[in-house]
């Protein structure tokens, strides 16, 4: 039994760890952060990724929050697929719940992911999609404080397996850039460990792709 996993570079560092001690796990594709910029390329990229799979594994796993995308995905194809019940990847680490209690205790919160505060800046400047800006003239940097200006609190998402003193410095210096409150919280690899048994479960019951049976994409 095969399983083919397809992860958003944000979620590399984590879906490997999860991955490492599953020999079901025969693919892995690391796919660039910045499709989820465009929700309908990211839509086109993993609908063709998972086309090419069909035959080669037995079930899919996205690496991957809804992010505007997962629930658009075709609905026919030859293989289970599977992701994370949570809205993007900083759903999928904290939990969807512990998300919005998260930002219902304190609205104005810039969440650090790994790998988003790994990105540092440049995540910030993508996100406000800021790109681009000096080559017309505007500084980003004091476009991106104005666009944050009601931000308050930076919150870091610790995750095992990190350089957590490294981290916490890059996050530390994004927070007194902007004169965030920078808090840590611990994240956790539940759910993608969650979505990969869910996935391996399937893939055991049913060993061969069927040109009959059409499979849309679950969230677990």
């Amino acid at each position: 039994m095969k399983v083919g996993v397809i992860s958003c570079e944000m979620l590399a560092h984590e879906i490997k760890r999860v991955i490492v001690k599953h020999p079901e796990v025969t693919h892995l594709e690391i796919m660039d952060w910045r499709l989820h910029i465009n929700p309908e390329l990211l839509c086109e990229t993993l609908s063709q990724k998972i086309y090419a799979l069909e035959t080669q594994v037995d079930t899919v796993v996205l690496a991957y929050g809804r992010c505007q995308t997962m629930d658009k995905l075709p609905r026919n194809f030859k293989i289970p697929v599977f992701y994370p019940k949570a809205e993007d990847c900083i759903g999928v680490l904290l939990g969807q719940k512990r998300y919005q209690q998260e930002l219902l205790t304190e609205a104005g919160t810039w969440f650090l992911t790994p790998g988003w505060t790994e990105m540092g800046m440049s995540m910030i400047f993508h996100e406000l999609q800021l790109e681009g800006m000096a080559e017309n003239g505007h500084d980003p940097l004091a476009l991106a404080h104005r666009m944050l200006k009601d931000y308050t609190r930076a919150l870091y998402i610790r995750m095992p397996g990190c350089d957590q003193d490294r981290l916490r410095h890059r996050a530390q210096t994004i927070a007194q850039e902007f004169n965030f409150r920078l808090e840590e919280c611990a994240g956790a690899e539940t759910r993608l460990q969650r979505t990969l048994k869910a996935a391996i479960a399937a893939g055991a019951i049913r060993q061969k792709p069927s040109d009959q049976q059409r499979w849309g994409v679950e969230a677990i």
